[in-house]
This record gives structure tokens, sequence and C-alpha cells, in this order.
């Protein structure tokens, strides 16, 4: 995507983009080029602020970042050692131990104040032609769906971390879509809810999933005193095409209908979307549109092509100028409302440091 550090400058300067986001989404595009048996790893990274090349990073005093990438043997980004190299030898930082991207039963984001639990086996979802979970070494097999395993897990993470409660997490995420109904989401949702009372947690529990899908679900949900809800929206047509056979049946009329409905239930409500399967008209129109339905804003995240994804990037898709395309266009649509990424989020995001002309603060590291 991008050839050299001049390529970076001249983009940045071009679109008033921060040097440091351009290259982040670079990377998430590109991959990493290593020579590590694996298809997917992750990592830690210190960046280099005190190069003269990451201004803001540096104005910030922010430095520490995480990273889940496509292996790519054509990427322009390499580890010699412990340094994260661009090119033949510009130094962007360093780099903790490379370890392959598992698909975990759970891990924590936000310096450990957010925790994503996933109940089910994520690795048995299978079917959406973007997605890389059916492919990653599975960390996922034990469930975590009655009272009896969920109180296991939390004694145990509360013991492992060396704290008395979890009255520090902001949230815990349930990601996944792999319950046997909607019935038995919302039941599961009801009693972790529950179990939580146990540990004095006080923040949000959030579902990100796309079988939730009725007024009486989600009102059922109201007991729980903090409520996220995020529908796996991920595009916004060819749904035949990219989604598995459950996911597809979950229309974007339904999908409006049902944000409208967990909006006016005072949910914080939002979805997930990927960038880079549609061209940015597409982008454009509909979330003019949608916008209305959500009071949080969307998980967006930059589509990671791997070997088993060959041919599904859109064809516009393919030069880092539609990207920063894309990110012009989004942030003129949400700069209308308070409505701003969360930097913790999404490890691979249109944004880092900077959401047009205001600066993103919080965690970045898990």
């Amino acid at each position: 995507m991008i050839n050299s550090f001049e390529d970076l400058m001249t983009l940045s300067q071009k679109y008033s983009v921060p040097r440091e986001d351009i290259l982040f989404m670079d990377m998430n595009i590109s991959g990493l080029n290593t020579t590590e048996d694996l298809d997917r790893v992750r990592f830690a990274l210190k960046l280099n602020i005190d190069n003269g090349m990451f201004d803001l990073a540096r104005k910030k005093r922010i430095e520490n970042y995480y990273f889940a990438l496509p292996v790519k043997s054509n990427s322009n980004y390499h580890v010699d050692g412990s340094k994260l190299i661009f090119g033949n030898d510009t130094v962007i930082g360093e780099v903790g131990r490379l370890t392959e991207d598992f698909c975990d039963s759970s891990y924590s984001r936000r310096g450990g104040t957010v925790l994503n639990v996933n109940p089910n086996a994520r690795t048995s979802c299978r079917g959406c032609k973007f997605c890389y979970t059916a492919y990653q070494t599975a960390r996922d097999k034990k469930r975590l769906t009655d009272r009896k395993s969920l109180e296991e897990f939390f004694d145990n993470w509360v013991l492992s971390h060396g704290l008395l409660d979890l009255s520090h997490v902001l949230q815990i995420a349930i990601v996944t879509g792999c319950f046997d109904s909607e019935e038995d989401v919302v039941s599961f949702l009801l009693l972790l809810n529950d179990v939580l009372k146990k540990y004095s947690f006080n923040g949000e529990i959030f579902y990100l999933g796309s079988q939730i899908t009725t007024r009486e679900s989600l009102e059922r949900l109201l007991p729980i005193k903090k409520f996220g809800y995020c529908i796996s929206l991920e595009c916004f047509e060819n749904r035949e095409y990219f989604l598995r056979d459950k996911k597809r049946k979950f229309t974007l009329e339904n999908i409006i209908a049902t944000l409208s409905i967990a909006k006016e239930l005072r949910f914080r409500t939002n979805f997930t979307y990927i960038v880079g399967l549609e061209d940015l008209e597409t982008i454009r129109k509909n979330f003019e549109n949608i916008i209305q339905y959500i009071n949080s804003f969307p998980i967006i995240n930059i589509f990671q092509e791997h070997k088993y994804h060959k041919g599904i990037r859109h064809e516009t898709a393919n030069d880092m100028e539609y990207y920063l395309r894309a990110r012009k266009i989004l942030e003129k649509i949400f700069l209308q409302t308070e409505m701003r990424p969360r930097p913790w989020e999404d490890y691979r995001s249109l944004w880092y440091l900077k959401f047009a002309n205001e600066e993103l603060d919080d965690i970045r590291t898990p």
C-alpha cells in the first residue's frame, strides 16, 4: 500500500491525517512479513516517538500499541530482532515477542479494565467469507454458559490477576454468534448479569452479535443496569455473498428496526462494519441513513486479507487513498454528533490518535 516514508508524508499532508494513523492503517492492510510459520500474529509495539517521524505521538507521549496482523510475504513491514522495520531500514519501534493470534476464551483490553469473554467456541462458527476465526488455533473449547462455569472462570481470573473483585472493570463484552437460539442468548446475558453481582461489577455488559432481533428479547434485558447492544452488520450490500446463512437472514431492514428499538430502550447501541468490502458511495449513503438509529460510534474494522480471502477486497480498495477517503467521509458524517471512536475498542481501526481535528486519548493495549 505505502512504498516509502515519502509516500507516508505526502498522504499525511494531502489528507491532514497524522503519520501515525496512516502507518497503522497501512500495517493492518499490508500485514507483517515474518519467517514465523504462522498465518496470523499478534504483538505489542512501543513506537519510537523520539525519532522525529511521529509528532503527535511524541506530543501526547503515547508510545504503546497492540496489533494482530495477517502474515504476508509481500508486506513492507518486518521484524529484525526486537525492531519493527518499514521498508529496508526505517525503524518504527520495538516489538514484544510475536505470538500466534489464537482464538481464546477470554482476553482483556484497555489495560485490563475491559474483558472480552467468548462463552461458546467461536472457532466453530463458519460461513462469512471475510472472517478468519475458523482458521485460528482454538483455545476456546471450554463452554462458559452455566453458572458454575462462569463462577469458576471469574474466580480464576480475579485470582490470577491479584484482584479482590471486578469493581475496576468498565466493560465485559460477550462477542459471539454461536448460541443455539435467541432465547439462549438472552437467558445467558441475564445469568451473566446475576453472576457478576457476586464480583462487585458495576460496568457495562456489552453484546456483539446478530442473534437478538426482537423487541421482546431486548425488553427482557432491561434489568441489566448498563447494557451495550452491537449488531454485527459488517457490510451493507451483497450480504447474500459475504455472510453465512443464519446471519444473512437478518436483513438491513431488520437491523435498522432492531437498532431503533434498542436505542428507544436507551441501551448503548451501535454496529460493526468492515471497510474494504464496498465502494465509498455505498459507505457514504448507508452511514448517512443508519446514523439516526445508533447512539454510539460503530466498530469500524479495516478488512485484513489472508490467503483464504483472495478476491474479497473491493476492487477500489487496493490503495491507501480509498481508506483515507472513507475516513474523511465518516468523519464528516459523525462530526455532527457526539459519537467518537474509542481507541481501545478496535486494533484495526481507521483512527488511532486523531478523529478529524480532535485528538484521541485512552489506553491502546490489553
